[in-house]
């Protein structure tokens, strides 16, 4: 009976050998998981580096395109209004021309010049007096500064009894963002307050006395320092 006994607890121990050989394996296993979580954790958290990094770039290059798109159309105009077969053949002689009497300027040493216009790309009407819109390049800059501000000095243009328009040419999302201050300044309208949308998308207004400068609508909406002026005067409501 002693000797079953030995027997049995001989098996035990082999067992328990065997149980702790299998214990050490999945220890090692297990530590090879850890260290493998680990590594995977750190090359997750690299990469998420990385991703940021790299949204970073694509923010400043996109800043960057569209300030060279914004740059290519710094001397163009759009002048909408004029019939469709006023322009002739050659359109940048007749608005060479045309534009210093239709815009009243004072005589120049140097007249304007313009190096292309065109028609935008818009289905043609067989109407010579329908009213089209047209791009044109100026040479130089201070000549397209110096039509817009005779064109705001003169206030509603009208040709051949017909209202005309000439503003300036921008990119897409240049435009959207000037677009964006147009709540604000109805409000400045409304309330007489001078103001002034510089470019290219900054928004000046002349407030108690002070030059206040806002790159955007938020900034505008928490910084124009009249909110309980403009609780009490905001317009009726459309």
């Amino acid at each position: 009976m002693l000797w079953d006994i030995k027997q049995s607890n001989s098996h035990i121990e082999e067992k328990l050998i065997k149980m702790d050989q299998k214990m050490e394996t999945f220890t090692k296993r297990i530590d090879e998981v850890e260290r493998w979580g680990g590594d995977a954790e750190d090359s997750i958290q690299n990469v998420d580096t990385s991703i940021q990094d790299l949204q970073t770039k694509v923010v400043w290059l996109q800043e960057k395109a569209d300030d060279l798109e914004n740059c290519s159309h710094q001397c163009n105009l759009r002048l909408v209004g004029l019939p469709e077969g006023e322009k002739g053949k050659d359109p940048v002689a007749f608005l060479e021309d045309w534009l210093p009497s239709f815009l009243n300027l004072p005589d120049q040493e140097n007249k304007i010049e313009i190096e292309r216009a065109h028609q935008t790309f818009a289905p043609r009407s067989s109407d010579a007096n329908k009213p089209c819109m047209i791009l044109f390049k100026l040479l130089r800059f201070r000549d397209k500064e110096l039509l817009l501000r005779q064109a705001q000095s003169l206030g509603s243009l009208t040709y051949k009894n017909k209202p005309s328009y000439l503003f300036p040419d921008m990119g897409a999302k240049l435009f959207e963002k000037r677009k964006s201050f147009n709540g604000v300044k109805r409000l400045c309208k409304y309330l007489d307050i001078p103001f002034a949308l510089l470019y290219p998308s900054r928004l000046r207004v002349d407030f108690q006395g002070k030059h206040l400068f806002f790159s955007s609508l938020l900034d505008a909406k928490n910084h124009l320092k009249m909110a309980s002026y403009l609780e009490s005067s905001l317009p009726p409501q459309e």
